[in-house]
């Protein structure tokens, strides 16, 4: 157990005072450098103060260079967690802070859930890749979550983007462990690797295994979080439990694994309709009762009562209506897959179009006009449908939808309310 890796109760209201003295202090020496006036500073202020308070009600937890309030923000004081904060607040449109970015399709496993099984077309080339990465992180991207595939399957090209990214960025690597030798961590850390996402989607290692259809995946999931503690690596588990284990104690048996393997953070994933289940209806954690009880189970895990263990990231909570809402689109996230699609989320089987054939800013600003303003809804659960729709009269083989059947889709759409917490800041217009 480490006690003392987590900051909770008062001692979390006292740092969450000195992050804003901090803060305060860091701009008010620097006015000229933002051409603001008294007002335009204290407004910023505010700004971010509201902003940090959305995550007050998360653990603290303690890293090597630093802290982290929530798993998609950089860690304070780093240089990616200002860049963040300036990208988000001074920028007009404000910038998303995190990017999923799939570096290849290459894979050895069989997931039963997976949003990519559709997804067609060769890897973008190194260069492609690498340039689209930079452009991404020109936009104000403040988090890179480099994901597969596998993408310890193609190891070179996986370094070599990490090496072509800079301290403004904090850098993610999402992975099954498959393919991992400790050599490579050692060579990613020094090159800016900042921790491992690790998919681990049930305590009960025969359920997982039947999962991803390779016998011994979970092992080599739980000997890669254990690889991340031996090279000073943040360690978060991604799981997505069936609605059956949430109902029985599931959740549970995870955080204690999870402690087990000195975790920092485990992400529970809401089950999407997208990919391989595209339509899928049942088991999808829709009633009320499960919804409410994996949010209460994310506010124990984050409170004094579990200060020995890691922080609960449950999406249920972290996007619903209250805190950030549905953050797709560019509003603080959004996906670009292994053959260039720029999509608003890995969920939202659309494209915006592709950075093969057009100038990754032209596409981000098309994805930004339809996701102009922040809402509620989860549009990957609610046009679930009509995407599975479109597949079927255009006769479609693949996913995303390519742009010239997305532009249609998509007018349409109705994204829900405005979320409160932006429209609150006043940064959107």
């Amino acid at each position: 157990m480490r006690e003392k890796h987590y900051i909770t109760g008062l001692g979390k209201s006292l740092f969450f005072a000195k992050v804003a003295l901090h803060v305060a202090a860091r701009y008010a020496v620097r006015p000229g450098a933002y051409g603001w006036s008294l007002p335009a500073y204290l407004r910023f202020l505010r700004r971010a103060l509201l902003l940090l308070l959305v995550f007050r009600h998360n653990k603290v937890v303690r890293v090597f260079n630093g802290y982290k309030f929530q798993l998609y923000l950089p860690a304070y004081p780093s240089p990616a967690f200002f860049y963040a904060l300036e990208n988000k607040l001074l920028r007009t449109p404000p910038s998303p802070i995190t990017i999923v970015l799939s570096m290849t399709k290459a894979c050895s496993y069989k997931c039963r859930h997976c949003y990519q099984h559709y997804d067609t077309g060769a890897d973008l080339n190194e260069e492609q890749l690498i340039d689209t990465a930079r452009r991404i992180q020109n936009l104000g991207v403040a988090m890179f979550d480099i994901e597969g595939g596998e993408p310890f399957m193609r190891y070179p090209r996986l370094l070599k983007l990490i090496q072509a990214l800079d301290r403004r960025s904090e850098l993610w690597v999402n992975t099954t462990g498959a393919h991992l030798q400790p050599e490579m961590l050692r060579q990613l850390k020094s090159a800016g690797l900042f921790g491992l996402m690790v998919s681990i989607h049930s305590p009960d290692p025969d359920v997982h295994d039947a999962l991803t259809g390779v016998p011994g995946s979970f092992d080599t999931a739980c000997n890669t979080l254990k690889l991340c503690r031996e090279h000073n690596l943040v360690a978060a588990m991604n799981s997505m439990l069936s609605e059956e284990e949430v109902c029985n104690g599931g959740v549970e048996r995870l955080m204690n694994l999870a402690r087990e393997l000195a975790c920092d953070y485990v992400q529970l994933i809401h089950p999407k309709p997208a990919g391989i289940w595209l339509g899928r209806k049942e088991s999808m954690q829709q009633s009320q009762e499960v919804l409410m009880h994996i949010e209460q189970t994310h506010a124990l895990y984050n409170s004094r009562a579990r200060h020995d263990y890691p922080s609960l990231a449950a999406q249920i909570y972290e996007e619903r209506a209250e805190t950030a809402g549905c953050t797709a689109g560019g509003i603080d996230r959004f996906y670009v897959n292994a053959y260039g699609e720029v999509q608003p989320c890995e969920f939202l089987n659309i494209s915006f179009g592709n950075v093969r054939t057009e100038p990754f800013e032209t596409i981000f600003a098309r994805m930004r006009a339809c996701f102009a303003i922040p809402c509620c809804d989860w549009l990957c659960c609610k046009q679930a449908d009509t995407i599975q729709a479109a597949i079927k009269e255009h006769g479609l083989m693949q996913t995303p939808l390519p742009w010239e059947v997305t532009q249609t889709l998509v007018e349409g759409w109705d994204h829900g309310r405005p979320t409160p917490l932006y429209k609150e800041l006043g940064i959107y217009r």
